[in-house]
C-alpha cells in the first residue's frame, strides 16, 4: 500500500510550516524587542535612583521666579552635615518627596546646610554662603523647613526639629497644603 499525498494536502502542509516559521521568527523578534525595553527601563530606572536626592540650593533668586511663574511654595530644608536627625529627615521624606510625581509640581524643595561655605545667591540674587543665608534667616537649629514664597517671605510657620517621627511626613504635607493655599489667597 502505498502513501501518496495528495498536492493540496502538500500544499496546505508547505503553507502550515510556512507560517509556524513566520510565527516563531515573530515570536523571537517580540522576546528581542521586550529585552531592550526591560534593558532601556533598568537603566532609567537606576539612573532615577541616582537621582532621588534632594537638591542643594544654588541660586534661590531663579528658584523665586519659577515659583511666582507657577504659583507654589518653595520649601527650604536648612540641614547640617553632623546631624543625625537632618540625615533621617532627609532620607524617610525629602529624597523621595523631591522626586515623586505627585508633589514635583506643588513645591520647589531645596536643602541649605546651615554649616556650609556653598555659594548661593539669594532670592534678592546677592552672593552668599549658605552659613551666611541661614544665618540672615535666624536658622539656629537643624533640621528647620521654611515655605516660602517666590521672594523669600514666610507663608506659614517653620518646622523645627523632628519631633515624633510618626507625625513628621502629616506636619510636611499641612505646611505644603497651607503653603499653596497662601498663595491662592493672594490672587
Amino acid at each position: 500500500m502505498s502513501c501518496s499525498i495528495s498536492n493540496e494536502v502538500r500544499l496546505t502542509l508547505e503553507v502550515l510550516t510556512g507560517a509556524l516559521s513566520f510565527m516563531f521568527i515573530i515570536i523571537g523578534m517580540l522576546y528581542a524587542v521586550r529585552g531592550v525595553f526591560l534593558c532601556v527601563f533598568l537603566m532609567v530606572a537606576i539612573e532615577a535612583a541616582g537621582q532621588d536626592q534632594l537638591r542643594i540650593a544654588s541660586d534661590l533668586h531663579a528658584l523665586g521666579r519659577e515659583s511666582d511663574l507657577h504659583k507654589i511654595p518653595v520649601v527650604l530644608f536648612f540641614s547640617s552635615a553632623e546631624c543625625e536627625y537632618c540625615e533621617l529627615v532627609r532620607d524617610e521624606f525629602f529624597n523621595h518627596l523631591s522626586t515623586d510625581p505627585a508633589f514635583m509640581d506643588r513645591l520647589l524643595l531645596l536643602e541649605i546646610r546651615i554649616d556650609g561655605n556653598q555659594p548661593l545667591l539669594n532670592f534678592n540674587r546677592q552672593p552668599t554662603t549658605h552659613a551666611g543665608f541661614a544665618e540672615q534667616r535666624v536658622v539656629e537649629l537643624v533640621p528647620t523647613i521654611q515655605f516660602t514664597d517666590g521672594v523669600g517671605e514666610l507663608l506659614v510657620e517653620d518646622i523645627v526639629g523632628l519631633g515624633t517621627l510618626a507625625f513628621y511626613g502629616a506636619y510636611l504635607e499641612q505646611g505644603i497644603e497651607q503653603s499653596l493655599s497662601a498663595l491662592r489667597l493672594r490672587d
